[in-house]
Protein backbone atom coordinates (compact mmCIF):
# COMPACT_ATOMS: atom_id res chain seq x y z
CA UNK A 1 0.00 0.00 0.00
CA UNK A 2 1.42 3.56 -0.77
CA UNK A 3 1.50 6.34 1.52
CA UNK A 4 -1.00 8.41 -0.26
CA UNK A 5 -3.53 5.01 0.37
CA UNK A 6 -2.47 5.08 4.16
CA UNK A 7 -3.49 8.48 4.39
CA UNK A 8 -6.93 7.98 2.45
CA UNK A 9 -7.59 4.80 4.63
CA UNK A 10 -6.53 6.97 7.91
CA UNK A 11 -9.06 10.02 6.97
CA UNK A 12 -11.97 7.49 5.94
CA UNK A 13 -11.31 5.55 9.65
CA UNK A 14 -11.36 8.70 10.94
CA UNK A 15 -14.15 10.10 9.34
CA UNK A 16 -16.27 6.77 9.62
CA UNK A 17 -15.40 7.14 13.28
CA UNK A 18 -16.50 10.86 12.97
CA UNK A 19 -19.71 10.03 11.57
CA UNK A 20 -20.94 7.26 13.69
CA UNK A 21 -20.00 9.32 17.05
CA UNK A 22 -22.53 11.96 15.58
CA UNK A 23 -25.21 9.24 14.62
CA UNK A 24 -25.34 7.25 18.16
CA UNK A 25 -25.05 10.92 19.78
CA UNK A 26 -28.28 11.48 17.63
CA UNK A 27 -30.12 8.49 19.24
CA UNK A 28 -29.34 9.65 23.07
CA UNK A 29 -32.61 10.14 24.73
CA UNK A 30 -34.63 8.47 21.56
CA UNK A 31 -34.41 5.28 23.85
CA UNK A 32 -38.23 4.89 23.11
CA UNK A 33 -38.42 5.45 19.25
CA UNK A 34 -35.06 2.58 18.99
CA UNK A 35 -37.04 0.22 20.88
CA UNK A 36 -39.91 0.54 18.19
CA UNK A 37 -37.65 0.51 14.96
CA UNK A 38 -36.17 -2.92 16.75
CA UNK A 39 -39.70 -3.91 17.22
CA UNK A 40 -40.73 -3.83 13.68
CA UNK A 41 -36.96 -4.97 12.47
CA UNK A 42 -37.18 -7.85 10.07
CA UNK A 43 -33.61 -8.93 8.73
CA UNK A 44 -34.91 -10.96 5.84
CA UNK A 45 -35.28 -7.52 4.28
CA UNK A 46 -31.91 -6.22 5.22
CA UNK A 47 -30.79 -10.04 3.82
CA UNK A 48 -32.45 -9.31 0.35
CA UNK A 49 -30.76 -5.61 0.42
CA UNK A 50 -27.16 -7.39 0.89
CA UNK A 51 -28.08 -9.56 -2.38
CA UNK A 52 -28.83 -7.02 -4.28
CA UNK A 53 -25.64 -5.58 -3.24
CA UNK A 54 -23.72 -8.97 -4.42
CA UNK A 55 -25.96 -9.20 -7.08
CA UNK A 56 -24.69 -6.06 -8.37
CA UNK A 57 -20.66 -6.99 -8.02
CA UNK A 58 -21.72 -9.79 -10.97
CA UNK A 59 -23.74 -7.59 -13.16
CA UNK A 60 -20.93 -5.21 -13.24
CA UNK A 61 -18.14 -8.25 -13.81
CA UNK A 62 -20.65 -9.28 -16.76
CA UNK A 63 -20.19 -6.04 -18.25
CA UNK A 64 -16.80 -6.02 -18.01
CA UNK A 65 -16.39 -9.37 -19.74
CA UNK A 66 -19.32 -8.85 -22.95
CA UNK A 67 -16.52 -5.92 -23.52
CA UNK A 68 -13.31 -8.30 -24.08
CA UNK A 69 -12.38 -9.64 -27.24
CA UNK A 70 -12.67 -13.38 -27.96
CA UNK A 71 -9.42 -14.58 -26.69
CA UNK A 72 -9.48 -12.97 -23.40
CA UNK A 73 -13.06 -14.16 -22.61
CA UNK A 74 -11.89 -17.80 -23.65
CA UNK A 75 -8.65 -17.54 -21.16
CA UNK A 76 -11.04 -15.70 -18.64
CA UNK A 77 -14.23 -16.23 -16.76
CA UNK A 78 -17.22 -13.97 -14.86
CA UNK A 79 -16.56 -15.24 -11.56
CA UNK A 80 -12.50 -14.80 -12.12
CA UNK A 81 -13.44 -11.14 -13.55
CA UNK A 82 -15.58 -10.58 -10.52
CA UNK A 83 -12.35 -9.12 -8.60
CA UNK A 84 -12.23 -6.08 -11.08
CA UNK A 85 -15.87 -5.08 -9.72
CA UNK A 86 -14.14 -5.64 -5.86
CA UNK A 87 -11.23 -3.82 -6.77
CA UNK A 88 -12.99 -1.07 -7.92
CA UNK A 89 -14.89 -0.80 -4.44
CA UNK A 90 -11.89 -0.34 -2.80
CA UNK A 91 -10.10 2.27 -4.86
CA UNK A 92 -13.44 4.10 -5.08
CA UNK A 93 -13.53 3.67 -1.91
CA UNK A 94 -9.78 4.87 -0.47
CA UNK A 95 -9.76 7.80 -2.97
CA UNK A 96 -11.25 11.41 -3.72
CA UNK A 97 -13.51 11.69 -6.26
CA UNK A 98 -13.09 7.97 -6.52
CA UNK A 99 -10.06 8.62 -8.68
CA UNK A 100 -9.21 5.23 -7.94
CA UNK A 101 -11.37 3.41 -9.63
CA UNK A 102 -10.06 2.53 -12.91
CA UNK A 103 -6.71 1.94 -11.74
CA UNK A 104 -7.85 -0.60 -9.40
CA UNK A 105 -9.83 -2.06 -12.35
CA UNK A 106 -7.21 -1.96 -14.99
CA UNK A 107 -5.44 -3.80 -12.17
CA UNK A 108 -7.89 -6.38 -11.56
CA UNK A 109 -7.90 -7.06 -15.37
CA UNK A 110 -4.07 -7.25 -15.94
CA UNK A 111 -4.35 -10.04 -12.68
CA UNK A 112 -6.42 -11.66 -14.69
CA UNK A 113 -4.14 -11.99 -17.99
CA UNK A 114 -5.42 -8.78 -19.66
CA UNK A 115 -3.32 -7.60 -22.03
CA UNK A 116 -2.74 -3.82 -20.10
CA UNK A 117 -3.45 -1.72 -23.54
CA UNK A 118 -6.61 -3.79 -24.03
CA UNK A 119 -7.58 -3.56 -20.34
CA UNK A 120 -7.51 0.08 -20.38
CA UNK A 121 -9.57 0.80 -23.53
CA UNK A 122 -12.28 -1.87 -21.57
CA UNK A 123 -12.18 -0.12 -18.48
CA UNK A 124 -12.36 3.58 -20.04
CA UNK A 125 -15.40 1.79 -22.22
CA UNK A 126 -16.66 0.75 -19.46
CA UNK A 127 -16.27 3.75 -17.34
CA UNK A 128 -17.87 5.63 -20.56
CA UNK A 129 -20.95 3.65 -20.47
CA UNK A 130 -21.35 3.68 -17.04
CA UNK A 131 -21.24 7.25 -16.93
CA UNK A 132 -24.29 7.99 -19.80
CA UNK A 133 -26.08 5.17 -17.89
CA UNK A 134 -26.08 7.32 -14.76
CA UNK A 135 -26.67 10.65 -16.08
CA UNK A 136 -29.75 9.25 -18.24
CA UNK A 137 -31.05 7.42 -14.86
CA UNK A 138 -30.59 11.06 -13.21
CA UNK A 139 -32.50 12.94 -15.74
CA UNK A 140 -35.15 10.54 -15.69
CA UNK A 141 -35.45 10.39 -12.14
CA UNK A 142 -34.69 14.39 -12.08
CA UNK A 143 -37.85 15.12 -14.21
CA UNK A 144 -40.21 12.62 -13.07
CA UNK A 145 -39.83 13.78 -9.29
CA UNK A 146 -38.75 17.63 -9.26
CA UNK A 147 -41.73 18.36 -7.75
CA UNK A 148 -41.52 16.08 -4.23
CA UNK A 149 -37.31 17.27 -4.52
CA UNK A 150 -37.98 20.80 -3.87
CA UNK A 151 -41.03 20.13 -1.98
CA UNK A 152 -40.39 17.63 0.17
CA UNK A 153 -36.49 17.80 0.73
CA UNK A 154 -33.59 20.43 2.21
CA UNK A 155 -33.16 23.32 -0.32
CA UNK A 156 -29.61 22.85 0.67
CA UNK A 157 -29.48 19.31 -1.11
CA UNK A 158 -31.38 20.74 -4.38
CA UNK A 159 -28.62 22.94 -4.97
CA UNK A 160 -26.01 20.42 -5.57
CA UNK A 161 -27.69 18.89 -8.49
CA UNK A 162 -27.03 21.23 -11.21
CA UNK A 163 -23.37 20.54 -10.30
CA UNK A 164 -23.48 17.30 -10.16
CA UNK A 165 -24.83 16.78 -13.58
CA UNK A 166 -22.68 19.05 -14.91
CA UNK A 167 -19.78 17.64 -13.07
CA UNK A 168 -20.77 13.86 -14.94
CA UNK A 169 -21.62 15.56 -18.49
CA UNK A 170 -17.90 16.93 -18.43
CA UNK A 171 -16.33 13.87 -17.53
CA UNK A 172 -18.42 12.00 -20.52
CA UNK A 173 -17.35 14.62 -22.95
CA UNK A 174 -13.64 14.05 -21.82
CA UNK A 175 -13.42 10.91 -22.08
CA UNK A 176 -14.95 10.29 -25.42
CA UNK A 177 -12.27 13.14 -26.95
CA UNK A 178 -9.55 10.47 -24.84
CA UNK A 179 -10.13 8.00 -26.77
CA UNK A 180 -12.09 8.58 -30.03
CA UNK A 181 -9.10 11.75 -31.12
CA UNK A 182 -5.73 9.99 -31.08
CA UNK A 183 -3.93 12.96 -32.31
CA UNK A 184 -4.98 14.89 -29.81
CA UNK A 185 -3.80 12.49 -27.35
CA UNK A 186 -0.37 12.84 -28.61
CA UNK A 187 -0.47 16.41 -28.82
CA UNK A 188 -1.26 16.40 -25.19
CA UNK A 189 1.67 13.63 -24.79
CA UNK A 190 4.51 16.21 -26.44
CA UNK A 191 2.66 19.30 -24.62
CA UNK A 192 3.48 17.77 -21.20
CA UNK A 193 6.60 15.48 -21.40
CA UNK A 194 8.86 17.87 -21.50
CA UNK A 195 8.00 18.93 -17.89
CA UNK A 196 8.92 15.48 -16.59
CA UNK A 197 12.05 15.59 -19.58
CA UNK A 198 14.29 17.57 -16.77
CA UNK A 199 14.33 15.15 -14.20
CA UNK A 200 15.08 11.67 -16.17
CA UNK A 201 17.97 10.50 -18.19
CA UNK A 202 17.69 10.91 -21.94
CA UNK A 203 17.48 7.33 -22.37
CA UNK A 204 14.52 6.39 -19.94
CA UNK A 205 12.14 9.63 -20.94
CA UNK A 206 12.85 8.47 -24.46
CA UNK A 207 11.57 5.22 -23.49
CA UNK A 208 9.10 6.21 -21.56
CA UNK A 209 7.50 8.36 -24.31
CA UNK A 210 7.98 5.32 -26.84
CA UNK A 211 5.92 3.22 -24.38
CA UNK A 212 3.58 5.25 -23.69
CA UNK A 213 2.85 6.35 -27.64
CA UNK A 214 2.22 2.21 -28.15
CA UNK A 215 -0.37 1.86 -25.46
CA UNK A 216 -2.08 5.03 -27.02
CA UNK A 217 -2.26 3.53 -30.34
CA UNK A 218 -3.69 0.29 -29.04
CA UNK A 219 -5.46 1.65 -26.91
CA UNK A 220 -7.68 3.05 -29.87
CA UNK A 221 -7.12 0.26 -32.07
CA UNK A 222 -9.11 -1.68 -28.94
CA UNK A 223 -11.55 1.17 -28.67
CA UNK A 224 -12.56 0.94 -32.29
CA UNK A 225 -13.00 -2.97 -31.76
CA UNK A 226 -15.25 -2.15 -29.00
CA UNK A 227 -17.10 0.46 -30.84
CA UNK A 228 -17.43 -1.47 -33.54
CA UNK A 229 -19.02 -4.54 -31.82
CA UNK A 230 -22.64 -3.68 -31.05
CA UNK A 231 -23.33 -6.70 -29.25
CA UNK A 232 -20.36 -5.69 -26.84
CA UNK A 233 -21.79 -2.29 -26.67
CA UNK A 234 -25.17 -3.00 -25.88
CA UNK A 235 -24.47 -6.07 -23.54
CA UNK A 236 -22.44 -3.89 -21.36
CA UNK A 237 -25.30 -1.29 -21.41
CA UNK A 238 -28.13 -3.95 -20.57
CA UNK A 239 -26.10 -5.11 -17.47
CA UNK A 240 -24.52 -2.01 -16.02
CA UNK A 241 -28.68 -0.59 -16.47
CA UNK A 242 -29.49 -3.86 -14.39
CA UNK A 243 -26.60 -2.85 -11.94
CA UNK A 244 -27.75 0.01 -11.17
CA UNK A 245 -31.45 -0.56 -10.70
CA UNK A 246 -30.55 -3.41 -8.00
CA UNK A 247 -27.98 -1.07 -6.75
CA UNK A 248 -30.60 2.00 -6.50
CA UNK A 249 -32.85 -0.93 -5.09
CA UNK A 250 -30.86 -0.96 -1.62
CA UNK A 251 -32.27 1.81 0.34
CA UNK A 252 -35.97 0.73 -0.21
CA UNK A 253 -35.15 -3.37 1.21
CA UNK A 254 -33.36 -1.42 4.23
CA UNK A 255 -36.40 0.87 4.93
CA UNK A 256 -38.84 -1.97 4.52
CA UNK A 257 -36.52 -3.55 6.93
CA UNK A 258 -38.45 -1.36 9.50
CA UNK A 259 -41.57 -1.94 8.98
CA UNK A 260 -42.71 1.12 6.15
CA UNK A 261 -44.27 -0.98 3.83
CA UNK A 262 -46.16 1.80 2.17
CA UNK A 263 -43.10 3.54 0.70
CA UNK A 264 -42.99 4.10 -2.68
CA UNK A 265 -40.13 2.08 -4.49
CA UNK A 266 -40.21 4.65 -7.39
CA UNK A 267 -38.87 7.72 -5.34
CA UNK A 268 -36.74 5.49 -3.23
CA UNK A 269 -35.06 5.12 -6.31
CA UNK A 270 -34.79 8.20 -7.55
CA UNK A 271 -33.54 9.71 -4.11
CA UNK A 272 -30.65 7.11 -3.99
CA UNK A 273 -29.95 8.42 -7.74
CA UNK A 274 -29.81 11.60 -6.31
CA UNK A 275 -27.38 11.00 -3.59
CA UNK A 276 -25.05 8.99 -6.10
CA UNK A 277 -24.87 11.89 -8.19
CA UNK A 278 -24.40 14.67 -5.24
CA UNK A 279 -21.94 12.41 -3.35
CA UNK A 280 -18.84 12.42 -6.35
CA UNK A 281 -18.66 16.45 -5.69
CA UNK A 282 -17.44 15.87 -2.61
CA UNK A 283 -13.96 15.58 -2.32
CA UNK A 284 -13.47 12.80 0.66
CA UNK A 285 -12.63 8.92 0.53
CA UNK A 286 -15.65 7.39 -0.10
CA UNK A 287 -18.07 10.40 0.24
CA UNK A 288 -17.96 9.55 3.95
CA UNK A 289 -20.38 12.00 6.37
CA UNK A 290 -21.71 13.85 2.64
CA UNK A 291 -23.37 10.56 1.62
CA UNK A 292 -25.20 10.09 5.06
CA UNK A 293 -25.94 13.64 4.74
CA UNK A 294 -27.19 13.45 1.98
CA UNK A 295 -29.51 10.11 2.93
CA UNK A 296 -30.61 12.38 6.20
CA UNK A 297 -31.76 15.22 3.80
CA UNK A 298 -33.60 12.89 1.50
CA UNK A 299 -35.13 10.10 3.26
CA UNK A 300 -36.50 11.85 6.45
CA UNK A 301 -39.41 12.03 4.35
CA UNK A 302 -40.14 8.74 4.20
CA UNK A 303 -38.89 7.82 7.62
CA UNK A 304 -40.76 9.94 10.52
CA UNK A 305 -38.59 8.14 13.16
CA UNK A 306 -35.61 9.64 13.96
CA UNK A 307 -34.38 6.68 15.85
CA UNK A 308 -35.01 4.35 12.67
CA UNK A 309 -33.60 7.09 9.98
CA UNK A 310 -30.16 6.52 12.07
CA UNK A 311 -30.18 2.67 11.86
CA UNK A 312 -31.51 2.96 8.18
CA UNK A 313 -28.55 5.45 7.55
CA UNK A 314 -25.96 3.27 9.18
CA UNK A 315 -26.97 -0.37 7.73
CA UNK A 316 -27.19 1.19 3.73
CA UNK A 317 -23.53 2.33 4.53
CA UNK A 318 -22.45 -0.79 5.79
CA UNK A 319 -24.48 -3.18 2.79
CA UNK A 320 -22.97 -0.20 0.12
CA UNK A 321 -20.11 0.89 1.38
CA UNK A 322 -17.92 -0.98 3.75
CA UNK A 323 -19.33 -4.12 2.72
CA UNK A 324 -17.52 -3.69 -0.78
CA UNK A 325 -14.16 -1.94 1.12
CA UNK A 326 -13.56 -5.05 3.23
CA UNK A 327 -14.80 -7.33 -0.13
CA UNK A 328 -11.94 -5.32 -2.28
CA UNK A 329 -9.39 -5.84 0.10
CA UNK A 330 -10.13 -9.39 0.36
CA UNK A 331 -9.89 -9.54 -3.53
CA UNK A 332 -6.42 -7.48 -3.76
CA UNK A 333 -4.97 -10.11 -1.28
CA UNK A 334 -5.96 -13.48 -2.60
CA UNK A 335 -3.82 -13.87 -5.49
CA UNK A 336 -5.06 -14.48 -8.90
CA UNK A 337 -4.54 -18.06 -10.08
CA UNK A 338 -2.36 -16.73 -13.01
CA UNK A 339 -0.68 -13.78 -13.66
CA UNK A 340 0.93 -12.80 -16.75
CA UNK A 341 3.74 -9.98 -16.76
Amino acid sequence: MSKTDKISAIVVIVLTAAVVYFLTTELYGKGHELKIALEHLDWRWLILGLIMMIMSLFLESAATYTMLNKKDRHETSIVSLLRVPLLNQLGTGLTPFATGGQPAQLFGLARSGVESGRALSVILMKFLVYQVVVVIFFIIAYFAADQFIYAQVDPTFATFIPFAITIHAIVIVGIALVMFWPALTVKLVDVIAPLFGKILSKHRFDKIITTIKQKIANFHEESRRVISSWEALVGATFFTILQLLVFYMIPYFVIRAFGYESVNPWLIVTMNIMIVMVISLFPIPGGVGGAELSFQLLFSPFVKNPATLILVILIWRLITYYFGLFAGIIAYIIPARRVKR
